[in-house]
C-alpha cells in the first residue's frame, strides 16, 4: 500500500471520529427556574427538594482514549439536573462509586472527581462549526469546574488541610519518644508548614483550599489552567454506592473567564468522572465524547 493511501486512510478515520464527536446529543438539559429557600451554608440534603422537580439527562460516559496516557472506563453513565433562581444555578450530578476514595496522601491514593465543562461565548457546534468536546480548541476556550474529593476532606479536617496522620495514625518519629529531643526540633518534624516542602513553598496545590470545587480554563489538551478568581462552589453526599455532588455558581460573575448563564438562552456543556479506586487522574478519567444542549427556563417576571 502505498504512503499516500495510507495517509489518506488515516484522514478519512479521523474526520468519521470528529463527525460523531462534534455532533451534540439531542436530548436538552433544561435548567428549571424555581424560587429556592437556600441556608447560607449549602449541602446536598437542602437541595434534594428543588432538584426533585427537574428532569435530569442521562449522560453517557466512556474512557478518554485520545491523550496519552488514556485511562478510565469504569464509570459508564452520570446522570445531571440543573435548576436556577434567577441569581445563582446548580448542578446535581449522580454516579454509581462502589467506594469513596477522598484522600490522596498516599502515593498510592487516587481521589474520586467529577467535572463539568462549558464553552465560553455564544456558539453553535455541528460539524460544519467544529468545538472540541475534548478540552476545548485552540481560539475556542472553555470554563471548567472540577469537584475534588479530597478537597472537599480538606474543609472538614483542623486547618483546612488533612495531614499524614490522618492516612497513618500511628506514624512514629523518633523526636516524640526521645527524652532529650530539643522541643524546637520536635515541633519542626510535626509541622507540616516546615516539613512539607509545597507548603512552605506555598504550592497552590499544597495550601488550604478553602472549598471543594475548582474554576478552570483550557484551549486543548495540555492547556488547563487554574484561574487566580474562583468563583464556584460545591458539595457532595456518598450514600448507597452513589455520588452526588452539587456545583452552584451565580448566573452572572462578570469575569471574562467564566461562562456567563441568561434565563431564556442556551449553551452547551460536557462533563467526566474520575474514580479514585480505578486510579483516575488528570486525563485518565470517564468522559462523554458529546457536547450537551443546556437551556435555561425564563424568569417569571421576565
Amino acid at each position: 500500500m502505498s504512503v499516500a493511501l495510507c495517509i489518506a486512510e488515516e484522514a478519512e478515520g479521523v474526520k468519521g471520529v470528529a463527525e460523531e464527536e462534534l455532533t451534540p446529543a439531542k436530548e436538552v438539559l433544561n435548567v428549571k427556574y424555581m424560587q429556592i429557600d437556600v441556608p447560607a451554608h449549602i449541602t446536598v440534603g437542602a437541595l434534594e427538594g428543588a432538584f426533585k422537580n427537574a428532569e435530569g439527562v442521562q449522560v453517557k460516559l466512556q474512557k478518554q482514549d485520545k491523550a496519552f496516557p488514556n485511562g478510565g472506563g469504569s464509570v459508564n453513565s452520570a446522570e445531571i439536573k440543573a435548576i436556577h433562581d434567577g441569581i445563582t444555578i446548580y448542578f446535581q450530578v449522580i454516579w454509581d462509586d462502589a467506594t469513596d476514595n477522598k484522600q490522596a496522601i498516599a502515593t498510592q491514593e487516587f481521589r474520586d472527581g467529577a467535572a463539568l465543562m462549558f464553552p465560553l461565548g455564544k456558539i453553535t457546534i455541528s460539524p460544519e462549526e467544529p468545538f472540541s468536546p475534548r478540552m476545548g480548541d485552540r481560539q475556542k476556550p472553555v470554563n471548567l469546574w472540577h469537584w475534588k474529593a479530597d478537597w472537599e476532606a480538606d474543609l472538614l479536617a483542623t486547618g483546612g488541610i488533612e495531614e499524614c496522620p490522618a492516612r497513618y495514625p500511628n506514624m512514629h518519629d523518633d523526636f516524640s519518644t526521645n527524652p532529650h529531643s530539643v522541643n524546637y526540633h520536635k515541633g519542626v518534624i510535626q509541622s507540616a508548614a516546615e516539613l512539607s516542602g509545597g507548603y512552605a513553598a506555598h504550592n497552590l496545590l499544597s495550601l488550604p483550599r478553602g472549598r471543594a470545587v475548582e474554576d478552570l480554563n483550557a484551549e486543548g489538551f495540555g492547556t488547563l489552567t487554574s484561574q487566580d478568581h474562583q468563583d464556584v462552589d460545591g458539595c457532595s453526599k456518598f450514600e448507597n454506592k452513589k455520588w452526588t455532588v452539587v456545583f452552584c455558581r451565580s448566573l452572572n460573575t462578570g469575569d471574562p473567564l467564566d461562562v456567563q448563564f441568561v434565563p431564556g438562552e442556551s449553551t452547551y456543556f460536557n462533563m467526566a468522572v474520575w474514580n479514585g479506586d480505578r486510579e483516575d487522574r488528570n486525563g485518565q478519567k470517564n468522559i462523554s465524547i458529546q457536547w450537551h444542549p443546556l437551556s435555561l427556563e425564563r424568569i417569571a417576571w421576565q
